[in-house]
């Protein structure tokens, strides 16, 4: 019983954010940005201590300045528990959705990449 109550007042509250998206959509607002589901292949910026930042490129976990099969392969230990990536940049650039997990998902859009298919 609470079980429903609590998937009704989950449904109820996405549909009132749902409709809050439309009314603003229709408003004068700007339109809500588009999130991409992968990351691959953009640079961000990472602080290594209180001053200074380096480029990390998402995708390139040895740090060779290119997102290949290398890349894959070093991912795939790491989530196989095989060998651990060590260093902040390489678990960076392994998070390619940006969802906090280094998963099975990483490795599929790191291989999308590689191959040149869009997610």
């Amino acid at each position: 019983m609470k079980a429903k109550r609590l998937v009704s007042a989950v449904l109820a509250t996405a549909m009132a954010f749902s409709c809050a998206v439309s009314a603003s959509a229709s408003s004068s607002q700007p339109p809500l940005p588009i999130i991409p589901d992968t990351y691959v292949g953009t640079t961000v910026y990472i602080y290594i201590d209180l001053y200074n930042r380096v480029p990390v490129l998402i995708g390139d976990i040895n740090d060779d300045k290119k997102i290949n099969v290398s890349d894959i392969t070093l991912l795939s230990a790491h989530v196989k528990e095989k060998k651990t990536l060590s260093g902040i940049k390489a678990k960076t650039a392994a998070d390619t959705n940006k969802d906090g997990k280094i998963n099975v998902t990483d490795i599929e859009l790191i291989a999308a990449y590689v191959k040149g298919i869009k997610k």
